[in-house]
Formats: structure tokens, sequence, C-alpha cells
């Protein structure tokens, strides 16, 4: 008998591969055409992301150029396409757009871009099988613009005219102010200068108003009233109180339906340190608005503070002391006591000879809750300015359920001051303040508030200032735009 184990097994494995190999193919398939159309996939959604964003951020701009909603609509696609092929290569897959407002199904008040991409990939292994020779690949994104509530707080103040200011400003605003959308999104404007006004209150219909408040109608001259209320919160003047405080009014003043995406912005330019502050006080008499009082008004900290008609813009009429003839009493013309910078009427503030505060020396400060004297201290006003205008932007930064992004731009060489720029990062609350080397008060950032940006525009006046200008304004554009496109 023949041992079985030395049997002749030849050709076994001839059969073995021959049944292993349509295994081994389609483990070969899974590998690298199942990899090539997951790649393929992973491109279509990062391009459709791209596409979206692209399109949603520039519809505003296209609109307002184009005059219509459908031609701006028809513009952003254009470069939303463009930004598609950039990001997915040179093939030409389906795109189909959904645009809100359009589409019977958009909810009201909604800006918004959908986009579904497909195409077809050839398979290598995986044709074998003719119906998994080609595989047709999707995807799908949206993106939605939330609703912009922003108010533009501008310095008017008469260094605006000399240090390049007032003409970078006449530039950069309508550029600014083109890259949103009228009819969807809601803008307001106050400047400032000895005082503040509300150049135009809360509306979708902006662009004109604040192109002409900014190149034709806006008085230039008068001193650096920028700050906010603090702590007395809504105890101002309601149309020419502190503009931090007046802005978060008029961006309080908008409401949408619960649900609703919705960012709050202010946006704060200045060319100088804030040095004027207002009360309200009970002794004062004759004055318009229940007794409230700017003064402040000068840069050098040894002076006694200057007493200014808060209603009134104009720096060389009915604001300063030059303006009072004489005292109560017949003295010298001038200023109410003879001396034409220190603007008090027999120790008593005025900013007229009827219009005065009598047995008024001083104010309370919100700092420490000590009172301060009027005279020789124009530092106290200005250090009193600075911590109500950064109170007063940290509570605008913790309001629920729509916090405030504060956004500020600082001009001219006086930005080149370590602590004026320590300051501006502060009200800012820009991370990355801590740059700014001011010994006395260095800048403060709170991670738990919604994080600004502080741009200083340091070369003006030159030639190059309205270019640099401009730049700071479409810095901010694109941060606001990007956090609307979600």
């Amino acid at each position: 008998m023949r041992n079985r184990c030395c049997r002749d097994e030849r050709g076994q494995v001839l059969l073995w591969v021959a049944l292993a190999l349509p295994i081994l193919i389609l483990f070969t398939a899974m590998a690298v055409d199942m990899g090539v159309i997951y790649m393929t996939k992973a491109r279509l959604a990062n391009a459709t992301d791209a596409a979206v964003l692209t399109g949603v951020k520039t519809v505003a701009y296209w609109t307002t150029r184009d005059g219509t909603v459908a031609a701006g609509q028809a513009d952003a696609q254009h470069y939303a396409s463009q930004m598609f092929a950039g990001n997915f290569g040179s093939s030409a897959p389906t795109l189909t757009y959904t645009w809100c407002p359009g589409d019977a199904s958009c909810p009201a008040n909604t800006t918004s871009l959908k986009l579904h991409a497909s195409t077809v990939v050839n398979t290598t292994f995986m044709s074998y099988l003719p119906r998994w020779a080609q595989w047709t690949v999707g995807a799908a994104s949206q993106a939605t613009r939330g609703n912009l509530v922003m108010t533009l707080i501008l310095d008017r103040s008469g260094s605006m005219t000399t240090d390049g200011g007032e003409a970078a400003l006449k530039n950069a605003v309508p550029a600014f102010i083109a890259d949103f959308s009228e009819g969807t999104d809601h803008v307001s404007m106050i400047s400032f200068a000895s005082d503040a006004t509300i150049n135009v209150p809360m509306t979708q219909t902006f662009t004109t108003a604040i192109n002409n408040a900014v190149t034709t109608t806006m008085p230039w001259g008068g001193g650096t009233f920028g700050t906010g209320a603090g702590t007395y919160g809504t105890n101002f003047d309601a149309t020419h109180g502190p503009p931090l405080s007046m802005a978060d009014s008029q961006n309080n003043s908008v409401t949408f339906p619960a649900g609703s995406s919705e960012e709050k912005v202010v946006v704060y330019f200045t060319d100088g340190l804030m040095n004027t502050i207002q009360e309200t006080f009970a002794a004062c008499s004759g004055l318009p608005n229940k007794g409230f009082y700017n003064f402040g008004g000068h840069d050098a900290v040894g002076v006694t503070p200057d007493f200014l008609d808060p209603t009134n813009s104009d720096f060389n009429s009915n604001d300063y002391s030059t303006n009072f003839s004489g005292n109560a009493s017949g003295g010298a013309t001038g200023g109410c006591d003879g001396n034409a910078y220190n603007a008090t009427c027999q120790n008593n503030p005025p900013y007229s000879l009827t219009a005065r505060c009598l047995g008024v020396t001083g104010f309370t400060s919100q700092i420490d809750g000590t009172f301060k004297s009027f005279s020789g201290n124009q530092a106290a006003v200005t250090k009193e300015a600075q911590y109500r205008a950064i109170y007063t932007a940290n509570q605008m930064r913790s309001e629920s359920p729509v916090p405030t992004y504060v956004f500020v731009i600082g001009l001219s060489s006086a930005m080149n001051d370590q602590c004026t720029e320590a300051f501006l990062a502060t009200l800012a609350n820009d991370p990355d303040g801590s740059q700014y080397s001011c010994p006395t008060a260095p800048a403060v950032y709170n991670s738990s508030l919604p994080q600004g940006e502080f741009l200083p525009v340091v070369n003006c006046p030159s030639s190059t200032c309205t270019q640099s200008l401009n730049q700071a304004f479409q810095k901010i554009a694109a941060r606001i735009l990007l956090r609307l496109s979600q």
C-alpha cells in the first residue's frame, strides 16, 4: 500500500491562486479605488465650503455695486465658482446653487448660499465589474450670513484736520460701508469732538446717509469726548451723550425673531486720547438736558478742565470760555474769571454767564468713589474718561444673549505712545495688547469676553495715510464678514 502522505498534490497551488485572485483584486480595489473616491469627496467638500463662504461674504458688495439682489447674487456666484475651481482643480463638476433670498423655502431676513457639487470618478480595479466602473460622488455645503447690527464711532475733533485723518476717513469709510448689505444689515453712525452726535440713526438704508455725513455734513473741530457713561449706565444725554453708550443704545434698538443669527459690532476710530467726560449736576441752572455738562478738553495734565456745551459741536462757538464776556461782578473779559483758558466762573463751571453750576467745584470719580476737584486736575478727567470707556465696552461685551465685538482704529503719530496704544488695545479687548509696554497702565485682555482688535495707523499725516487707513478698515470688514458667514 502506498503512503497517503506521499501522494502527488501538484497543481493545487494554481487552484488556490485562482480562487484567491478575485479576493485580492477586491482588496486592491478597496485600497486604491475607494481611496480615490474618498479623496475626491473630501476635495469636493473643501471646495464647496470655500465657495459658499466666498459667496455670502461678497454678495453685499456686489449687490450694492450692481443695484439689485439678483445681479449681486450672480456676481457673487461667479466668484464662488472661481473659488471652487481654485480648491478642487480644473475639472468641471456639476454645481447647483440655491440662494436666500430667492428660493421659495427661504426664511425671512436670511442671506444664505447652498451649493451641491457632484462629479464622476472612473475606477481602475473595480471597473472589472461594469456596474462599478464609474462612481458619482457629491458634496453639499451651506453658509448663512447672520444679521449684522453695527455702529461706527468716528472722531471728528480738531486735530483730524491737520494730521491727515479727515481726508483719509472720507476715503476709507465709504469703502468700508460698501462691504455690507442694505436691506439685511443694520448700521448707524455716531461722531464725537467736544460733544457726540448721532449722525445716522440705526437703519437698513445706511450707505448714502453715512457717506454724506462723513464726506459733506460732519463738522470738524473740537475736543475728544470719546468715552462711555461707565457705571452710570443709562443716565446720559440720549442724543449728545458718551458715544460708546449711545452706540450700545443704537445696537440694542434692533431685535430679531428667536433663533436668528445676529452679530453686534462697534467700530471705534480716533486720532487721539479721549480727555472729556459728561456729568449731570443737580446744582446746575439754565442748562438743557437736565443739567448735563461736558468738561475736560486738554491733553496737558496739570491744567483746569474747560467746560463744554454738550449740545454744541463747534469748537469756536459757545463751548469754551473764550466766548464768555466778563464775570458775574463785571470783571475782565475773556473767560468768566478773566482767564480765557480756565473756564470757571467765580469758581463755578460755566459754559455761559447764565448757565453755570453754583457751588460745584469738582466731580465724584467712578474709579474709587472719591471727590476730584476741577482746579488744575485735567489728569483726573482724562483717567476717568478712560475708565468709563473700558467699563462701558466690557458691559457691552458681557451682554446676553448677543455680546458686542469692539474694533478700534487709532490714527496718527500719537499712536506711537505706548500707553495710548495699551489703552486702545484694552478698549478693543485685543489679546495682542501686551506688545504695548506701558508701565503705568498695561493693556488688559479678558479671555472670557469677545475678542476684538486694535489697529494702529501711525503714518499720518503722510502720502500713505489714506491707503493705510483703508487697509485697517478692510481688515476689520473681513473679520466681521467671516464671523457673519457660518
